[in-house]
Protein backbone atom coordinates (compact mmCIF):
# COMPACT_ATOMS: atom_id res chain seq x y z
CA UNK A 1 0.00 0.00 0.00
CA UNK A 2 2.93 2.44 0.60
CA UNK A 3 4.34 1.51 -2.52
CA UNK A 4 1.53 2.03 -4.43
CA UNK A 5 0.83 5.21 -2.45
CA UNK A 6 4.92 6.56 -3.34
CA UNK A 7 4.17 5.30 -7.00
CA UNK A 8 0.81 7.43 -7.04
CA UNK A 9 2.44 10.80 -5.63
CA UNK A 10 5.36 10.70 -7.88
CA UNK A 11 3.23 10.21 -10.82
CA UNK A 12 1.08 13.09 -9.85
CA UNK A 13 4.38 15.41 -9.41
CA UNK A 14 5.57 14.34 -13.20
CA UNK A 15 2.61 15.10 -14.45
CA UNK A 16 1.90 18.75 -13.19
CA UNK A 17 5.48 18.97 -14.28
CA UNK A 18 4.62 18.04 -17.87
CA UNK A 19 2.01 20.41 -18.05
CA UNK A 20 3.35 23.44 -17.54
CA UNK A 21 4.12 25.84 -19.89
CA UNK A 22 7.52 26.77 -20.74
CA UNK A 23 9.40 29.55 -22.98
CA UNK A 24 12.44 28.95 -24.84
CA UNK A 25 14.74 31.87 -25.20
CA UNK A 26 16.04 32.38 -29.15
CA UNK A 27 19.27 34.49 -30.19
CA UNK A 28 19.11 38.26 -31.67
CA UNK A 29 19.44 37.62 -35.33
CA UNK A 30 22.93 39.30 -36.58
CA UNK A 31 23.68 40.46 -39.99
CA UNK A 32 25.70 37.56 -42.58
CA UNK A 33 28.93 39.86 -42.40
CA UNK A 34 31.42 40.10 -45.07
CA UNK A 35 35.13 40.90 -44.00
CA UNK A 36 36.83 40.94 -47.10
CA UNK A 37 38.81 44.24 -48.50
CA UNK A 38 37.16 46.60 -50.47
CA UNK A 39 38.42 46.65 -54.16
CA UNK A 40 36.89 50.01 -55.05
CA UNK A 41 35.21 48.41 -57.88
CA UNK A 42 31.76 49.39 -56.65
CA UNK A 43 30.52 52.40 -55.40
CA UNK A 44 27.35 50.80 -53.74
CA UNK A 45 27.95 47.76 -51.40
CA UNK A 46 24.79 47.22 -50.48
CA UNK A 47 24.53 44.37 -47.52
CA UNK A 48 28.29 44.42 -47.89
CA UNK A 49 28.48 47.71 -45.71
CA UNK A 50 31.24 46.86 -43.41
CA UNK A 51 33.73 47.45 -46.42
CA UNK A 52 33.15 50.89 -46.28
CA UNK A 53 34.94 51.08 -42.72
CA UNK A 54 38.39 53.42 -43.01
CA UNK A 55 36.75 54.34 -46.52
CA UNK A 56 36.56 58.17 -47.45
CA UNK A 57 33.49 59.58 -49.12
CA UNK A 58 32.27 62.61 -50.44
CA UNK A 59 28.75 64.23 -50.97
CA UNK A 60 27.94 65.66 -54.17
CA UNK A 61 25.93 68.30 -55.12
CA UNK A 62 22.14 67.82 -55.50
CA UNK A 63 20.09 69.14 -58.98
CA UNK A 64 19.05 73.03 -58.47
CA UNK A 65 15.26 71.85 -57.62
CA UNK A 66 16.10 69.65 -55.42
CA UNK A 67 17.98 71.78 -53.06
CA UNK A 68 15.60 72.53 -50.62
CA UNK A 69 15.01 69.36 -49.72
CA UNK A 70 18.26 69.01 -48.16
CA UNK A 71 20.01 65.55 -47.20
CA UNK A 72 18.57 62.86 -45.98
CA UNK A 73 18.98 60.69 -43.54
CA UNK A 74 22.74 62.65 -41.29
CA UNK A 75 21.83 62.09 -37.55
CA UNK A 76 23.76 63.20 -34.21
CA UNK A 77 22.23 60.04 -32.65
CA UNK A 78 21.61 56.98 -34.04
CA UNK A 79 19.72 55.84 -30.47
CA UNK A 80 15.99 56.70 -30.53
CA UNK A 81 15.10 57.28 -26.61
CA UNK A 82 11.51 57.88 -26.98
CA UNK A 83 9.54 56.67 -30.32
CA UNK A 84 7.51 59.94 -30.19
CA UNK A 85 11.00 62.04 -30.16
CA UNK A 86 11.60 64.02 -33.42
CA UNK A 87 15.13 62.50 -35.36
CA UNK A 88 18.12 63.61 -34.01
CA UNK A 89 19.20 65.19 -37.85
CA UNK A 90 22.47 66.64 -38.25
CA UNK A 91 22.79 70.67 -39.16
CA UNK A 92 18.70 71.17 -39.04
CA UNK A 93 17.31 72.19 -41.12
CA UNK A 94 16.10 72.06 -44.64
CA UNK A 95 13.02 70.70 -45.26
CA UNK A 96 13.01 68.54 -41.84
CA UNK A 97 16.58 67.44 -43.59
CA UNK A 98 20.15 68.43 -43.30
CA UNK A 99 21.11 71.87 -44.87
CA UNK A 100 22.11 71.70 -48.51
CA UNK A 101 24.87 74.35 -48.01
CA UNK A 102 26.24 72.59 -44.61
CA UNK A 103 27.00 69.47 -46.56
CA UNK A 104 27.41 70.03 -49.75
CA UNK A 105 31.01 69.18 -51.31
CA UNK A 106 31.84 67.57 -47.87
CA UNK A 107 34.33 64.72 -46.94
CA UNK A 108 33.74 62.16 -44.42
CA UNK A 109 35.96 58.97 -43.06
CA UNK A 110 33.69 56.21 -42.38
CA UNK A 111 34.91 55.08 -38.40
CA UNK A 112 32.24 52.44 -37.63
CA UNK A 113 28.97 50.33 -38.66
CA UNK A 114 26.19 49.65 -36.62
CA UNK A 115 23.34 47.10 -37.02
CA UNK A 116 20.19 48.92 -36.95
CA UNK A 117 18.39 46.36 -34.13
CA UNK A 118 14.82 47.67 -35.68
CA UNK A 119 16.00 45.08 -38.80
CA UNK A 120 15.67 42.00 -36.49
CA UNK A 121 11.86 41.91 -37.72
CA UNK A 122 12.94 42.04 -41.29
CA UNK A 123 13.36 38.51 -42.23
CA UNK A 124 15.49 39.19 -45.68
CA UNK A 125 17.65 42.13 -43.97
CA UNK A 126 15.69 44.58 -46.40
CA UNK A 127 15.28 48.31 -45.38
CA UNK A 128 17.53 50.35 -43.24
CA UNK A 129 19.78 48.39 -41.57
CA UNK A 130 22.88 49.85 -40.48
CA UNK A 131 23.87 53.36 -39.36
CA UNK A 132 27.30 54.38 -40.85
CA UNK A 133 29.47 56.19 -38.20
CA UNK A 134 31.08 59.21 -39.79
CA UNK A 135 33.58 61.74 -39.24
CA UNK A 136 33.25 65.46 -40.73
CA UNK A 137 36.83 65.68 -42.29
CA UNK A 138 37.07 69.85 -42.10
CA UNK A 139 34.61 69.93 -38.15
CA UNK A 140 35.30 66.84 -36.96
CA UNK A 141 32.19 66.18 -36.67
CA UNK A 142 30.54 62.62 -35.35
CA UNK A 143 27.50 61.55 -37.97
CA UNK A 144 25.51 58.71 -38.44
CA UNK A 145 24.02 58.22 -41.86
CA UNK A 146 20.68 55.31 -41.79
CA UNK A 147 21.60 53.29 -44.34
CA UNK A 148 19.58 51.38 -46.82
CA UNK A 149 21.23 47.85 -47.88
CA UNK A 150 18.55 47.50 -50.54
CA UNK A 151 18.46 51.45 -52.20
CA UNK A 152 21.94 52.23 -54.46
CA UNK A 153 19.58 55.48 -54.31
CA UNK A 154 19.66 56.36 -51.32
CA UNK A 155 23.33 56.03 -50.87
CA UNK A 156 24.36 60.06 -51.50
CA UNK A 157 27.66 59.32 -51.85
CA UNK A 158 30.40 59.01 -53.89
CA UNK A 159 33.37 56.60 -52.57
CA UNK A 160 36.97 58.33 -52.86
CA UNK A 161 38.71 55.02 -53.82
CA UNK A 162 35.88 54.25 -56.51
CA UNK A 163 36.27 57.21 -58.15
CA UNK A 164 40.21 57.48 -58.89
CA UNK A 165 40.33 53.45 -59.44
CA UNK A 166 37.35 54.29 -62.53
CA UNK A 167 39.01 57.32 -63.49
CA UNK A 168 42.09 55.23 -64.00
CA UNK A 169 39.72 52.69 -65.80
CA UNK A 170 37.79 55.32 -68.43
CA UNK A 171 40.00 58.14 -69.16
CA UNK A 172 41.64 58.11 -73.10
CA UNK A 173 39.35 55.40 -73.21
CA UNK A 174 37.86 55.61 -77.30
CA UNK A 175 33.83 55.57 -77.85
CA UNK A 176 32.07 54.72 -80.86
CA UNK A 177 28.50 56.28 -80.80
CA UNK A 178 25.16 55.23 -81.55
CA UNK A 179 24.14 58.60 -83.50
CA UNK A 180 21.43 60.24 -81.29
CA UNK A 181 20.50 60.62 -78.08
CA UNK A 182 19.78 56.85 -76.73
CA UNK A 183 19.61 58.12 -72.80
CA UNK A 184 16.91 60.74 -73.38
CA UNK A 185 14.93 59.49 -76.46
CA UNK A 186 14.35 61.76 -78.97
CA UNK A 187 15.80 64.62 -77.76
CA UNK A 188 19.40 66.43 -78.86
CA UNK A 189 22.85 66.02 -77.28
CA UNK A 190 24.01 69.00 -76.28
CA UNK A 191 27.88 70.47 -76.09
CA UNK A 192 28.78 70.83 -72.21
CA UNK A 193 30.68 73.76 -72.91
CA UNK A 194 28.54 75.73 -75.38
CA UNK A 195 25.24 74.48 -74.83
CA UNK A 196 24.61 74.20 -78.73
CA UNK A 197 23.05 71.32 -80.17
CA UNK A 198 25.75 68.63 -81.07
CA UNK A 199 25.63 66.42 -84.48
CA UNK A 200 26.64 63.08 -83.73
CA UNK A 201 26.93 60.63 -86.75
CA UNK A 202 26.34 57.06 -86.17
CA UNK A 203 29.58 55.05 -86.13
CA UNK A 204 31.71 58.36 -85.28
CA UNK A 205 33.96 57.79 -82.40
CA UNK A 206 35.01 59.98 -79.50
CA UNK A 207 37.38 59.99 -76.58
CA UNK A 208 36.74 60.17 -72.90
CA UNK A 209 38.62 63.02 -71.55
CA UNK A 210 37.11 63.18 -67.99
CA UNK A 211 35.51 61.37 -65.31
CA UNK A 212 34.00 63.89 -63.17
CA UNK A 213 30.38 64.98 -61.65
CA UNK A 214 28.98 66.79 -64.16
CA UNK A 215 26.95 69.97 -62.46
CA UNK A 216 23.75 69.79 -63.99
CA UNK A 217 22.40 66.79 -62.48
CA UNK A 218 25.48 65.85 -60.49
CA UNK A 219 25.85 62.70 -61.85
CA UNK A 220 29.09 60.82 -62.44
CA UNK A 221 29.93 60.41 -65.74
CA UNK A 222 31.95 60.20 -68.59
CA UNK A 223 33.22 63.29 -70.56
CA UNK A 224 33.12 62.16 -74.32
CA UNK A 225 34.97 64.31 -76.80
CA UNK A 226 35.24 64.14 -80.47
CA UNK A 227 37.88 65.53 -83.52
CA UNK A 228 35.66 69.31 -83.38
CA UNK A 229 36.70 69.81 -79.51
CA UNK A 230 32.81 69.24 -79.10
CA UNK A 231 31.99 67.27 -75.70
CA UNK A 232 29.03 65.34 -74.14
CA UNK A 233 28.23 63.63 -70.56
CA UNK A 234 27.46 59.91 -70.14
CA UNK A 235 26.56 59.15 -67.41
CA UNK A 236 27.80 55.90 -65.55
CA UNK A 237 24.86 54.61 -64.05
CA UNK A 238 23.90 54.39 -68.01
CA UNK A 239 27.45 52.79 -68.76
CA UNK A 240 26.52 50.27 -65.81
CA UNK A 241 22.95 49.50 -67.10
CA UNK A 242 24.00 48.92 -70.64
CA UNK A 243 22.31 51.64 -71.93
CA UNK A 244 23.90 51.37 -75.21
CA UNK A 245 24.33 55.32 -76.36
CA UNK A 246 28.33 54.83 -76.88
CA UNK A 247 30.29 51.27 -77.55
CA UNK A 248 34.00 50.70 -76.34
CA UNK A 249 35.62 50.77 -79.28
CA UNK A 250 37.62 47.83 -78.75
CA UNK A 251 34.12 45.97 -78.50
CA UNK A 252 32.66 47.61 -81.34
CA UNK A 253 35.27 46.43 -83.78
CA UNK A 254 34.90 42.73 -82.44
CA UNK A 255 30.88 43.37 -82.98
CA UNK A 256 31.70 44.89 -86.30
CA UNK A 257 33.84 41.80 -87.41
CA UNK A 258 31.35 39.25 -85.51
CA UNK A 259 28.08 40.77 -87.50
CA UNK A 260 29.49 41.97 -90.51
CA UNK A 261 29.31 45.38 -91.32
CA UNK A 262 25.74 46.02 -92.90
CA UNK A 263 24.30 44.45 -89.50
CA UNK A 264 26.48 46.36 -87.38
CA UNK A 265 25.57 49.98 -89.38
CA UNK A 266 21.94 48.81 -88.50
CA UNK A 267 22.84 48.79 -84.83
CA UNK A 268 24.34 52.07 -85.01
CA UNK A 269 21.47 53.25 -86.21
CA UNK A 270 18.89 51.77 -83.74
CA UNK A 271 17.41 49.19 -86.57
CA UNK A 272 16.40 45.92 -86.74
CA UNK A 273 16.10 43.69 -89.57
CA UNK A 274 14.78 40.21 -89.63
CA UNK A 275 17.67 37.19 -89.62
CA UNK A 276 18.82 39.13 -86.93
CA UNK A 277 20.16 37.15 -83.62
CA UNK A 278 18.70 38.09 -80.27
CA UNK A 279 22.06 39.44 -79.17
CA UNK A 280 22.02 41.52 -82.08
CA UNK A 281 18.50 42.60 -81.13
CA UNK A 282 19.14 43.89 -77.84
CA UNK A 283 22.50 45.86 -79.10
CA UNK A 284 20.32 47.68 -81.44
CA UNK A 285 16.79 48.27 -79.01
CA UNK A 286 18.36 47.79 -75.71
CA UNK A 287 16.92 44.65 -73.15
CA UNK A 288 12.89 44.15 -73.74
CA UNK A 289 11.09 44.87 -70.86
CA UNK A 290 9.31 41.45 -71.01
CA UNK A 291 9.84 38.08 -72.50
CA UNK A 292 7.45 35.56 -72.84
CA UNK A 293 8.46 31.91 -73.61
CA UNK A 294 6.85 28.84 -76.08
CA UNK A 295 8.30 25.61 -76.80
CA UNK A 296 6.64 23.45 -79.29
CA UNK A 297 7.52 20.36 -81.28
CA UNK A 298 11.21 21.02 -80.32
CA UNK A 299 11.24 24.67 -81.30
CA UNK A 300 11.23 27.62 -79.12
CA UNK A 301 10.05 30.58 -79.80
CA UNK A 302 9.95 33.97 -78.02
CA UNK A 303 8.37 37.44 -78.01
CA UNK A 304 10.10 40.40 -76.78
CA UNK A 305 7.98 42.84 -75.53
CA UNK A 306 9.19 47.13 -75.82
CA UNK A 307 7.48 50.01 -74.82
CA UNK A 308 6.19 50.60 -78.21
CA UNK A 309 7.07 47.11 -80.49
CA UNK A 310 7.39 43.38 -80.65
CA UNK A 311 10.28 41.03 -81.64
CA UNK A 312 9.23 37.77 -81.91
CA UNK A 313 12.50 34.28 -82.50
CA UNK A 314 12.19 31.55 -83.49
CA UNK A 315 15.26 29.18 -82.24
CA UNK A 316 17.30 32.40 -81.65
CA UNK A 317 16.65 34.42 -84.89
CA UNK A 318 14.42 37.63 -85.65
CA UNK A 319 11.39 36.17 -87.74
CA UNK A 320 8.83 38.94 -87.07
CA UNK A 321 8.84 42.67 -86.38
CA UNK A 322 5.50 43.96 -85.11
Amino acid sequence: MKLTLTFLITAAALTSTLGQITTTKVATKTAKINNSPYDSLENFLGKNVQQYIGQELYLPGKAETLRKYGYEDFLTDYHKKNPLDPKPVYKCCDSYNSKYDSLNGKYFKVLDVIYDPQSEEDESLFGPNYFIKLQEKESKDTVYFKYDSSSQYGFPFVVVGFYKKAKNKYIDTKYILRGRNWVESNSEMYDIQTGKPVNISPGTTWKCVDFTIEEKYYELSLILENSNNERVAYSLDNVLKGIYFAFPKSKADNYKEKFGAENWNLILAGKVKVGMTKEMCELSWGKPKKINNTITQGKKSEQYVYKENYLYFDNGLLTVIQ
